[in-house]
């Protein structure tokens, strides 16, 4: 019998939850076809849903959980996997995001969504009018599960184009913003991980339209995300991506070399001291 395909839980939600499936029936000492037969799927369907090439249902998840003697182990994966924690309209975007090889988020206001802390995100979530606990920690939560990117074993080339202006906004209480730059210079010292800053003197005000994320494969842009305050929308039309790439050229070319944004950066962690 060969061996079983080693899992990826870093690809996704549905490949995190066929991990810990896996994990679990490992535990409980089934086969797939044992699970399979005492649930009423098929061997396939379970092998499918372990490898992460398939969605489960949630009538599929309840149906292990009880199986396997879980009390909601698995089914706090359901969120995640339904996309339930985001938007409709954002829904299309994080698979975009985790198939791309490289990806360039310009943020004029705030440290892009890819790089924050959790209590960075936690701080722009609770600012949002009318959310309830559940939401920001919903949100909060959408957040960290895209960050699961970085963790794959080769994690994507990534590139945050920001305003200087995050170094000195506050977010949250006054320590919030200092461990959220402090952040930014641990990232940095991996060499997936850039950072340029746009500085006050460059004049640029391109980057003042709103934050945009650029999906790119081999170095071609494949989409494009875009927000505005009250919703954000998916760009895939090649005519689209090339105006937006002809202005993100712009705000690089206004942005200053990476050792020098690492300088100002860890100038003013320092200046916290």
């Amino acid at each position: 019998m060969p061996a079983p395909k080693e899992l990826d839980p870093t690809a996704g939600p549905a490949a995190r939850f066929g991990a810990d499936l896996r994990k679990h029936r490992y535990a409980a000492k089934l086969t797939q076809a044992e699970l399979a037969d005492r649930i009423g799927y098929s061997k396939s369907r379970i092998g499918n849903v372990e490898r992460g090439d398939e969605n489960p249902t949630h009538e599929l998840i309840e149906l292990c959980e009880q199986a396997l003697g879980l009390d909601g182990a698995l089914l706090t994966h359901w969120p995640a996997i339904s996309g339930n924690r985001v938007p409709e309209w954002y829904r299309p975007w994080p698979p975009i995001e985790r198939k791309a090889e490289q990806i360039i988020s310009v943020a004029p206001l705030i440290v892009p969504g890819l790089a924050q802390t959790e209590e960075y995100a936690r701080a722009i979530f609770t600012g949002e009018p009318d959310a309830t606990p559940q939401q920001v920690e919903e949100a909060v939560q959408a957040r960290l599960e895209r960050q699961t990117i970085f963790n794959r074993p080769n994690p994507p080339q990534y590139l945050a184009v920001m305003d200087e202006g995050i170094m000195y906004r506050p977010i949250g209480d006054g320590s919030v913003t200092r461990r959220q730059l402090e952040h930014l210079i641990t990232m940095a010292e991996n060499n997936w991980f850039s950072v340029q800053l746009i500085p006050y003197e460059a004049l640029c005000t391109a980057v003042l339209v709103g934050p945009v994320v650029l999906a790119q494969e081999n170095g071609v842009p494949i989409a494009a995300y875009v927000e505005s305050a009250l919703h954000g929308r998916v760009i895939d039309k090649p005519e689209e991506i090339k105006r937006l790439v002809n202005r993100l050229e712009c705000v690089r070319k206004a942005a200053l070399p990476e050792y020098l944004s690492m300088q100002r950066i860890k100038e003013r962690v320092a200046a916290w001291s």
